[in-house]
């Protein structure tokens, strides 16, 4: 879900800028669920695609009071790098789908009025 109140301080308290924020980081949620679909479905094995894509969503939750993402993000990258094997973090892999999900729907909350991405 989205915190508000923690993706405006990071913004300073400018709201345009916490929109356009957010709206980033509903533009990019697409690509990081097709990879999980796609490491999901079949036998894709490319970590550090996998750790890439990750990273830069981690990073992108930072600035958006996403805090639930972020962390699924932060254990999926910590547990890669620490040597897990794609299928040892396939369980964290549907949790981070489902928050993805919840991060889209709750967006529309704050983005109304702004350009909707089609999904």
């Amino acid at each position: 879900m989205i915190d508000w109140g923690a993706a405006l301080k990071q913004a300073a308290n400018k709201e345009d800028l916490a929109v356009d924020m957010l709206q980033m980081l509903v533009d990019f949620i697409p690509e990081v669920y097709a990879l999980t679909e796609q490491v999901l479905d079949s036998d894709f094995d490319d970590k550090e695609q996998v750790i890439h894509l990750i990273h830069k969503l981690h990073g992108s939750c930072s600035y958006c009071g996403v805090p639930r993402l972020k962390s699924i993000c932060a254990t999926i990258e910590k547990a890669l790098r620490a040597g897990d094997s794609i299928e040892d973090i396939e369980p964290e892999l549907f949790e981070l789908q489902d928050e993805m999900e919840k991060v889209l729907k709750t967006s529309e909350l704050y983005l109304q009025g702004k350009k909707q991405p089609n999904h």
